[in-house]
């Protein structure tokens, strides 16, 4: 090899290294300034519950609340993706995401479903048939306000609660950037997400956004009955549909809507882990915003059964960009 493009090799790699450091290093300095609340788990333990779904589907989620009998407002948090979960992954992401436990620290009775995939068909209704058994679940909990049930989601995720703020009773859903190449009807069966068919879609929705399509989305905007709050980085392509498509049909039929964006973040920040900073601060603008809309209010469980935990570290490193 030439010694001079052997040089350029390992100057190149050295640099990509460097970058790499550089890239994990802030959050871990601000993982020392921020913490969550690890919520004693003997105090509110992590139920893993199955709750019958449509066509005799059980779905799975796992469910905490505070000490007492309530009524206590819920949340449901719904995952990202295409795929179902395994009951340990929702388990662990009930015990340490901190904007799930912040939400159990609070007052609320946190609800982690998974759902049936939609990797083959992403227009299927098995996965919003899921969530809508779930909230239906929720609903008639004892220990739950019926009229105080809340969704927050992200990427696909996110879509099934803008879904859900037309199809079921909720009082208020916080989506983060929601995968509304799903909600529009633009992914379709045998679109993969890697393919260079999605990632023009992703980049120019509006050329891909018929009068069929657009038929199709009005008509889910028209059924959405209660306050939506998007909340939204301004890296990821999907702020393209949310900004041009999605906010705008939100806004002309007259829904309550409210959109903030989050500069420098990756998807997927919403949950707390990758800017432990701002990930505080989407907590704190979610409950501003739910607040207003929640018929009996959260009051804040002990600080006796809580443990303040640094966010970042080997953990959130793992998940980072996992939406």
């Amino acid at each position: 090899m030439n010694p001079s493009f052997a040089c350029l090799l390992l100057s190149s790699a050295l640099a990509f290294v460097l970058a790499c450091n550089a890239a994990t290093a802030e959050p871990a300095q601000q993982s020392a300034k921020v913490t969550y609340p690890h919520v004693s788990e003997a105090a509110c333990p992590a139920n893993v519950v199955s709750i019958p779904g449509g066509d005799g589907n059980q779905v799975t989620a796992v469910v905490r609340q505070p000490p007492g009998s309530g009524p206590f407002p819920a949340v449901v948090v719904l995952h990202g993706g295409l795929s179902p979960y395994p009951i340990e992954k929702l388990k662990d992401e009930s015990l340490t995401r901190p904007n799930y436990t912040r939400f159990l620290a609070a007052g609320f009775v946190t609800v982690v479903p998974t759902f049936r995939s939609r990797e083959e068909n992403p227009q299927t209704r098995d996965a919003l048939d899921d969530c809508l058994a779930v909230v239906d679940y929720v609903r008639k909990m004892p220990t739950v306000d019926p009229k105080s049930v809340a969704v927050f989601g992200g990427s696909g995720g996110g879509s099934l609660g803008l879904e859900l703020a037309g199809e079921t009773d909720l009082c208020a859903v916080v989506a983060g950037e929601p995968a509304s190449v799903l909600f529009t009807g633009l992914m379709v069966r045998g679109m993969s997400d890697r393919g260079p068919a999605f990632q023009d879609v992703m980049r120019n929705p509006k050329k891909y956004y018929t009068p069929e399509l657009q038929k199709f989305t009005r008509a889910k905007v028209a059924q959405i009955h209660c306050p939506v709050l998007i909340v939204h980085g301004d890296i990821h392509p999907l702020k393209i549909i949310n900004q041009e498509i999605v906010v705008p049909e939100l806004k002309a039929a007259g829904k309550p809507v409210e959109y903030i964006e989050y500069a420098g973040q990756p998807h997927a920040f919403w949950w707390g882990m990758i800017d432990p900073a701002v990930g505080e601060k989407v907590f704190d603008d979610a409950m501003r915003f739910l607040k207003p809309h929640l018929r009996t209010q959260p009051a804040t469980i002990d600080e006796s059964l809580i443990k303040r935990v640094p966010v970042g570290g080997d953990r959130a490193g793992k998940r980072k960009g996992k939406a």
